[in-house]
């Protein structure tokens, strides 16, 4: 879940929670101390405040703030008017499972909640009235924080899975198109707010044609998928490898001028000259674009690179 949308997601609890508790307060026997609505008006405060002040642009920390201050003040409520507003930490317990889903995250909530439920035996003088709402309500309510969190858990695990398989060409283990220009877009704006270069190189293999002519796709894939593998070994460790079609490949190299785009460049050219299919030797042309200098977006990018790699091309090739 997005920081805005876990924001958002316990705003609406609170105002939710909150509102639901007006009908209830009115419909008991004994109707709660007038002062107690301001209890509500509390939760309806903080779940406005959720939505209105930007908090997702802080620190995700920030989040744990909320189940924090929902169980205190359900647990003041549930003192000072009914029993019956234990239903409330449900609404804790479903923030908690969506927003903290994995186990070590959400083990202090469920510990806070499971206080916050053994809490009347300190104050309740009808101890058997206070067990029997702890033995009704404390287990739904901390097994719902477990299974809501081990489903969500398990969807963004899957997301997480599917999102990599989208992203990676299926051919050689590197990043696919799709994921050239996302990741372009990313650095273009982190470069952007730090004043930094990085750069994009782009190169297409010189001989390749000649090893589907001759040998065949499937080498040809097997060649691809060594390539694919030579520039992951070659490139630095926060540098990014990917596939934009055919026999065409791009590395982004973060934090990198165009003399160092140069040397790496020329690392490329000489690791891949050593890749033989047969009789054929390869060789790779390798152009560059260095951000913000030759573009200023992934578009601008890739054809500065592209042109870079097109000159050069037929700068190798001997005049007639």
């Amino acid at each position: 879940m997005s920081l805005r949308g876990a924001w958002r997601l316990g705003g609406l609890l609170f105002i939710v929670g909150s509102v639901s508790t007006v009908p209830a307060s009115l419909l008991l026997d004994d109707p709660p101390a007038d002062w107690t609505y301001g209890l509500n008006a509390i939760g309806v405060v903080v779940g406005i405040a959720c939505f209105l002040i930007p908090w997702w642009r802080l620190s995700d920390r920030w989040l744990s703030g909320l189940p924090i201050v929902a169980v205190p003040l359900i647990a003041v409520t549930v003192a000072t008017s009914h029993y019956v507003f234990v239903y409330l930490y449900f609404f804790v317990a479903l923030y908690v499972a969506l927003v903290f889903p994995h186990p070590r995250q959400m083990a202090p909530y469920l510990a806070l909640l499971a206080a916050a439920l053994v809490a009347p035996f300190a104050y309740e003088e009808d101890f058997r009235r206070s067990l029997l709402w702890a033995i009704a309500v404390g287990p739904a309510v901390l097994l719902t924080a477990v299974v809501v969190g081990r489903l969500t858990a398990g969807l963004e695990a899957s997301r997480e899975a599917y999102r990599q398989l989208s992203d990676e060409d299926g051919l050689t283990g590197v990043g696919n198109y799709r994921s050239l220009i996302s990741r372009l877009r990313h650095e273009t704006a982190r470069h952007d707010r730090r004043d930094r270069e990085f750069a994009l190189l782009t190169l297409d293999l010189d001989n390749f044609k000649t090893v589907n002519e001759t040998q065949g796709h499937l080498v040809g894939d097997l060649v691809l998928a060594i390539v694919g593998s030579m520039l992951d070994l070659k490139v630095r460790t926060e540098d990014a490898v990917f596939r934009q079609g055919g026999d065409e490949f791009a590395v982004i190299a973060p934090e990198t001028g165009r003399s160092d785009a140069g040397l790496l460049a020329r690392r490329i050219e000489t690791a891949l000259a050593r890749i033989s299919s047969g009789e054929v030797r390869l060789s790779a042309s390798v152009g560059c674009a260095v951000f913000p200098h030759d573009g200023s977006d992934p578009g601008e990018l890739l054809d500065a690179a592209d042109s870079d790699l097109l000159w050069r091309k037929r700068a190798s090739v001997p005049s007639a």
